[in-house]
């Protein structure tokens, strides 16, 4: 039995094409008694609306991608979580596009990507979201995005988490442990987020009065394998650290992994906490004290907000008003960590 047209509702209704269409997307100034016949005839005809001839005769996509170049697998799945939660309660799907940051060529790839996709919106993740000629480049063609913990606060949609304030809160939290040399391992130096995680250790050891021991901070790159390297840095001086903070769970377990292989013991000889919450802090021995940050809200909030920009539907006060959200982190204490005796 072939499928009844928007014309076969067109045609029972006594209207025009157009006006039935203008009936299904609810637009305004159609006649009550029209717009009752309409309805009427889609019901009687079992009219069911097509998604995907709307989508093309709109020229969109049904679709919203994120855009990432992170190293940390945990905290990308995490955050994808929350985006998909969305995208199923709006009908949407999702693109996910992996960038790489220093690539000469990535504005143009990107927007390439945009134009053969027709992906109606772009949520980018750290470093993308402080790259300004891929902004510029987005603004350009008139493409919505919402960024995922920039830099630059003052431009368009973000979401985010206080990093700066976790830091501050863990590191405040191993002072009253007892621990006054904190090996700190530093995020990557291309993100963002790296620089405020830096500024919450520096800030709650000026609050407790006590001095940074810069000899005790190492570069790292938010990977596993960096903080393997990191800990190693750190583990050689003397004294060694009796903690090692790092800036992420991936960094945090790599460092596990380095004491591990020296056969110091987490945590009676050294603790060890991270930052974020990703599974693999509960999959290794002893369970790694973090900061948890709320991925999946940051994600299915970014996927709301630009889902709602797209449909036209007012978010905030007004209907142009930017949305900037941050949320708050969580302390949690595992077994990694335990009040220094020295």
């Amino acid at each position: 039995m072939a499928s009844v047209t928007i014309m076969d509702v067109a045609r029972k209704a006594g209207v025009s094409k157009k006006t039935v269409s203008r009936v299904i997307n609810n637009e305004a100034n159609v006649r009550p008694q029209t717009k009752e016949k309409v309805q009427t005839a889609i019901e009687e005809l079992g009219f069911k609306r097509n998604p995907l001839g709307m989508a093309l005769a709109k020229n969109r996509s049904l679709f919203i991608a994120l855009l990432a170049d992170n190293p940390s697998p945990g905290y990308l799945m995490n955050l994808q979580k929350g985006i998909l939660q969305a995208c199923t309660e709006e009908h949407m799907g999702l693109f996910l596009y992996d960038c790489q940051y220093r690539s000469p060529s990535l504005v143009e790839e990107i927007q390439t990507f945009v134009e053969n996709t027709l992906a109606d919106g772009l949520i980018l993740v750290p470093p993308l979201s402080d790259k300004i000629e891929l902004l510029d480049m987005l603004d350009s063609k008139g493409v919505s995005y919402v960024r995922i913990g920039p830099k630059d606060t003052k431009r368009g949609d973000f979401v985010g988490s206080n990093t700066a304030k976790a830091a501050f809160d863990m590191t405040e939290y191993l002072i009253k442990l007892k621990h006054r040399h904190i090996g700190f391992i530093l995020g990557h130096p291309d993100q963002a987020s790296s620089k405020r995680t830096e500024k919450g250790f520096r800030d709650a050891h000026a609050k407790a009065g006590i001095p940074v021991d810069e000899s005790l901070i190492a570069q790292g790159y938010y990977t596993h394998q960096s903080g393997v390297d990191a800990a190693m840095t750190l583990l050689n001086k003397t004294p060694r650290p009796t903690v090692i903070f790092a800036s992420n769970d991936e960094m945090a377990v790599g460092a596990l992994c380095e004491a591990q292989s020296r056969g110091i013991k987490v945590p009676e000889e050294l603790s060890i906490a991270g930052i974020d919450d990703i599974s693999i802090t509960t999959k290794v021995w002893p369970n790694i004290t973090t900061m948890r940050q709320p991925l999946n809200s940051i994600g299915y909030t970014a996927a709301s907000i630009l889902i709602r920009r797209l449909q036209k539907k007012p978010i905030g006060p007004s209907e142009e008003a930017f949305v900037n959200q941050l949320y708050d982190c969580e302390l949690v204490i595992r077994q990694s960590t335990k009040t220094f005796v020295g």
